[in-house]
């Protein structure tokens, strides 16, 4: 591995660790709880990574959005998939607002 391919994964971790933090105080506290300063001390970085990552709280907002709608892509796809012949719309409705219920913050978001 090289130093470059190195510290990209260093940089794709903390990318990572800032999005989860925001989406588990947001999902605890809710999103007005999650600035830069409280994930700053969350994630034991300064606030000036944080901006290195991204430029705004609704840019971290945006990523944990597209994780979530990933997350949920998956889940309607299974439940599409694992529904009864005929079923499919009644499980894939049922799945979509289970997701909404269970992380309302990342539903918010």
């Amino acid at each position: 591995m090289t130093i470059a391919e190195r510290r990209e994964r260093e940089r794709a971790d903390r990318r990572r660790l800032i999005t989860s933090s925001a989406r588990a105080i947001a999902e605890k506290e809710g999103w007005e709880a999650v600035t830069t300063r409280r994930l700053s001390t969350e994630i034991e970085y300064s606030q000036p990574v944080i901006y290195k990552h991204f430029a705004s709280l609704d840019e971290i907002t945006k990523s944990v959005a597209l994780e979530g709608f990933a997350e949920l892509a998956d889940a309607l796809r299974v439940a599409r998939e694992s529904a009864a012949s005929g079923d499919a719309v009644r499980a894939v409705a049922h799945r979509y607002c289970a997701f909404a219920t269970a992380a309302p913050a990342l539903y918010d978001a």
